[in-house]
């Protein structure tokens, strides 16, 4: 990173945060004030305990840790501004970046034609691709394999398919419900619950992503992947990446974040998500 495009992001910093702060905002031009559910690992989780990978959470007891809280870090490094962590409902991230209580949404959230309604995205800050969680012996007749559209006729055929409520992923279930044939199991509040409708066997597969599924793979006792042909999602590939919210109109802000991540390399990004899912393993 050059001094010079250090000095670039910062001036830009010094006037992105004046819409959000105009009108009675609660947020400081200096913070960046970060909206997340620290309970989606590893993209973001809580810890009793602070360490090198962690900060606090402003508004509830304990620390994050987690992807998205490292790119939180790259960005106060870039940029200069402090960090402050809210805990969230996924709900209510959206509605808080509109009202000002936060300026960024930092989530694993998903740029959609839906959200970009309500508010902006930056450019993506993570790629993923979209999987199966199963219980491990059937994923275990799928190892080595990337299943198409045969593959999943059979496979879903009256078989209860589940996610998270108002996620990207739910919204592939419909999909998959009409081209073959599963069901839609109820959504559930968090990933972890519909993790454990699979563990449990209430629900047979959940649609998830694949860094979210390798860390249940891992905590949790029973479970395995089924890899899926990104075409047979039933969505543009542009909306499998993840993107921080941002308060709609904010262009300032969106130059900024996206001149700051810019200097994020992917092969850093890739190393990030790495490490995250092995702590959100031993957590």
């Amino acid at each position: 990173m050059s001094h010079t495009r250090r000095i670039v992001s910062a001036v830009l910093f010094s006037s992105l945060f004046l819409l959000g702060s105009c009108g009675g905002s609660k947020i400081s031009n200096d913070t960046m004030v970060i909206g997340l559910e620290c309970d989606y690992a590893p993209f973001n989780w809580t810890e009793t305990s602070s360490n090198d990978n962690t900060l606090p959470i402003s508004n509830a007891t304990g620390f994050a840790d987690g992807y998205d809280i490292q790119i939180a870090k790259r960005l106060s490094t870039i940029t200069g501004k402090q960090v402050k962590i809210v805990k969230e409902v996924w709900d209510s991230l959206i509605p808080d970046i509109q009202n000002d209580t936060i300026n960024m949404i930092i989530a694993g959230m998903t740029d959609t034609e839906e959200r970009r309604q309500s508010i902006d995205f930056t450019d993506e800050y993570y790629r993923s691709e979209v999987v199966l969680l199963s219980k491990k012996a059937v994923a275990d007749e799928y190892t080595g394999r990337t299943l198409g559209t045969s593959d999943l006729s059979t496979l879903f055929s009256t078989k209860n398919v589940v996610s998270q409520a108002d996620t990207v992923e739910d919204d592939i279930i419909n999909n998959f419900v009409t081209s073959y044939g599963c069901k839609h199991a109820a959504a559930t509040e968090t990933y972890s619950l519909a993790a454990v409708d699979v563990q449990n066997g209430s629900a047979d597969f959940l649609v998830v992503e694949y860094p979210v599924a390798q860390s249940y793979v891992a905590s949790m006792d029973g479970l395995g992947i089924i890899h899926l042909d990104q075409a047979v999602l039933g969505v543009d590939l542009s909306q499998l990446g993840v993107s921080i919210g941002i308060k709609k109109g904010n262009s300032e802000l969106k130059t900024a974040l996206n001149s700051a991540l810019a200097q994020i390399t992917s092969e850093e990004r890739n190393t990030l998500m790495t490490a995250a899912v092995e702590r959100s393993s031993n957590n």
